[in-house]
């Protein structure tokens, strides 16, 4: 019988932020521990959180087996890799200091914004072992910044917002940032007119739902997709390669296996590569099931059992910069955009609240509210200009996608 443990353990310190200072500190330490046990097709899980006997966690593992939950796949095996991505970024001790001089001198540099919500470090370990010589683990610590802004006279809940998640910390150049986005904000711009444009979106927000429902290697091998059926055909761009990515020199506090213990070549697994789809995302059982390519996309809780999901989707680089993606013209570049969504066809349309007329490296202002609109086949195919890597922010890193769109004002 194979015992499998599955370890996670989140110990971060979270800043508070009200009316621009300080409002509380948050500290936890929280260890999951859970065990699966296989035995002739069969898994059982148990968990537990903090310090847990394990004879009794294995017990009710052993008794979760009467479920009769079915796990026909091979489990992970002979396999010990070892990944420790944590650095000094800032001590937990001078945090709070550190945050209250950054937030003070903010206030002074933008007075004329209220800002909200949080600033985190955050550090993790995860951890995968089993009696057949499985023994993975991966810890990281990451400071994140999550700050909400609202223009003091404007009468919305709030008006954008500033992201980062790193493994430093720079006052500076945070603060740098933070000028980059309000200065901006504070011009105005406008657009000719509806039309076509090419859009900016940080690659990890891009517009990509459409992919995650019909991906889904149940809706897929089932016929409930749009992509159903067209494995190996030629959808896309051919620039467009678009997949999970687990290296842990670009993704942070994201472990380099999943939650089976699968390992890709290289971290990663490409769903389209080259405009030509390959294959839909799913774990060791779902393949199993229908005969489909395990892609390291399983996840779990700690007391469950793991199921398909993709986990870090990334999409490759075309390009060293965002400004040659433009090509010398004008983009737009999209910060908030909820309330949109993918039609069964691929259909996409959204408002558009928060979004800046830009060049590729500076920002010319900010831009009206309007709508934008497409195809997922249009956008990721004679719509898409293609990704680059982050070269106009003073702090944070990540790519860019550029995908032409169809606005009216």
């Amino acid at each position: 019988m194979i015992r499998e443990y599955y370890r996670s353990r989140v110990k971060e310190t979270s800043i508070n932020i009200i009316n621009s200072k300080i409002e509380s500190i948050r500290n936890k330490n929280i260890e999951k521990t859970g065990l699966r046990v296989y035995s002739n097709g069969l898994i059982g899980v148990a968990g537990a959180i903090g310090a847990y006997s394990d004879d009794e966690l294995y017990k009710e593992a052993l008794e979760a087996l009467e479920k009769k939950i079915e796990y026909p796949a091979p489990h992970s095996s002979d396999l010990a890799i070892s990944v420790d991505r944590r650095t000094e970024i800032i001590s937990t001790e001078k945090l709070r200091d550190e945050i209250d001089a950054l937030l003070s001198e903010l206030r002074e540099r933008q007075p004329d914004f209220i800002y909200s919500n949080k600033i985190s470090l955050t550090e993790v370990g995860t951890g995968i072992s089993n009696n057949d010589s499985l023994c993975l683990e991966y810890a990281d610590r990451v400071f994140s910044v999550e700050v909400i802004f609202k223009e003091k006279s404007s009468s919305n809940v709030f008006d954008g917002f500033v992201g980062a998640r790193e493994r430093k910390y720079d006052r500076k150049l945070i603060l740098d940032e933070f000028d980059f986005f309000l200065n901006g904000y504070k011009e105005k711009a406008s657009l000719p007119g509806k039309g076509k444009y090419p859009v900016v979106f940080a690659s990890e927000g891009a517009p990509i739902t459409k992919f995650l429902t019909d991906l889904n290697a149940d809706v897929f091998a089932q016929g409930g997709s749009i992509f159903s059926g067209k494995t190996g055909q030629k959808l896309f761009n051919d620039a467009f390669t678009f997949g999970q990515n687990l290296d842990p020199d670009i993704m942070y506090n994201t472990p380099f296996f999943d939650a089976e213990g699968t390992v890709n070549k290289d971290y990663r697994f490409n769903f389209i590569e080259k405009g030509v789809l390959k294959a839909p995302y799913c774990d060791k059982k779902t393949a199993h099931k229908y005969g489909l390519t395990p892609t390291g996309s399983a996840t779990a809780s700690y007391d469950g059992v793991p199921q398909s999901s993709p986990i870090r989707l990334y999409i490759e680089r075309t390009a060293d910069n965002v400004k040659r993606l433009l090509g010398g013209q004008l983009g737009i570049l999209a910060i908030v955009y909820d309330g949109g969504d993918f039609t069964p066809k691929g259909d996409y349309a959204t408002p558009v609240q928060l979004a800046f007329l830009f060049d590729g490296e500076r920002i010319i202002g900010r831009l009206p509210e309007f709508n934008m609109s497409s195809n997922i086949f249009e956008m990721y195919g004679p719509g898409y200009r293609g990704t680059a890597p982050c070269t106009f922010l003073p702090f944070s890193t990540g790519d860019f996608t550029v995908i032409e769109m169809d606005v009216s004002l």
